[in-house]
């Protein structure tokens, strides 16, 4: 894993996946931890630009993905999405790592928004962690250990193979974290709610009202609505919302960043309109937030 600093209005260290890692060009990686002699370890804030789920082996502390604290425990999953920011408070840590951008999968399978129709990427309800059993765990690894014995020999078909195992790999965890959190698998499969969040994701800075979205869906403000409810169990606007609140809190803790500045990056009229749009989310004020949440990271 490289690490190649950008700048950036949030002032976080941004980490690169190195594509030229083993020659020629490759997008997925499967290593451990121990491997990596970039890996960052750091208590200090840094977000990839990549996907990565992460197969806790051993260690004792605690991860902070975002602002949510995790401990660190054997057969844990964490998923990290491409902006989160991460923090590691952390001990002995070794891990099974799986990770790579969008465009490894999204540059050959015919579904542009297959890792949106993923629970636990780009989600902003459910758990950002999985604890697995034994025997998902054996299957993990046995699968995980298939791709890196590929990777260290590596042919022209390669790239195939790696992302026949890593698509099969993405769903049965997906089938997990359903089962585990009591979801049905068929909520987040409506096409309309997967381009959904995927249009979020691209567009929260500048685009905020449920029309917005719903025109560039082909849909009525009413209908998105209801697609939500039905299917994730929340409306339209919290979904919106819930991104642009969860950025704020990004900022707010791991940089410097002035209130003014913050607001105007996320596409607020002015800093008085940012901080009552906050407080309704949070019920508190930036200010009093960025303090507490910082003080508990010390």
């Amino acid at each position: 894993m490289a690490i190649k600093q950008t700048s950036a209005i949030n002032d976080v260290k941004s980490v690169e996946f190195s594509k030229q890692k083993y020659g020629s060009e490759l997008l997925i990686d499967v290593a451990w931890i121990h491997e990596m002699p970039t890996f960052e370890k750091s208590q200090l804030p840094y977000r990839l630009s990549f996907y990565d789920i992460t197969l806790i082996s051993h260690g004792k502390g605690d991860f902070w993905l975002d602002n949510e604290q995790h401990t660190i425990l054997p057969n844990t999953l964490f998923f990290t999405s491409p902006g989160q920011v991460r923090r590691w408070f952390a001990d002995d840590l070794d891990g099974l790592c799986l990770f790579f951008p969008a465009e490894f999968l999204l540059e050959h399978f015919n579904d542009a928004l297959f890792l949106h129709r993923l629970r636990y990427f780009h989600t902003g309800t459910g758990p950002l962690s999985l604890s697995i059993s034994l025997e998902q765990q054996h299957y993990l690894k046995e699968r995980l250990n298939a791709m890196r014995e590929e990777i260290s020999n590596l042919s022209d078909d390669s790239p195939h193979l790696l992302r026949a195992i890593a698509y099969e790999v993405l769903v049965k965890i997906n089938r997990w974290y359903a089962l585990q959190n009591g979801q049905k698998l068929d909520h987040a499969s409506h096409q309309a709610i997967s381009q959904f969040r995927q249009l979020i994701e691209q567009n929260f800075k500048t685009a905020q009202s449920v029309a917005e979205y719903a025109n560039l869906l082909s849909l009525t403000p009413g209908h998105l609505n209801f697609l939500c409810k039905k299917h994730l169990g929340t409306n339209a606007s919290q979904l919106i919302h819930s991104r642009v609140t969860s950025e704020a809190r990004r900022l707010l803790v791991h940089t410097d960043q002035g209130i003014g500045v913050i607001s105007q990056y996320l596409g607020f009229k002015n800093s008085s309109y940012f901080s009552r749009s906050f407080k309704r989310a949070t019920n508190q004020s930036p200010l009093h937030y960025r303090r507490t949440e910082k003080q508990r990271l010390m």
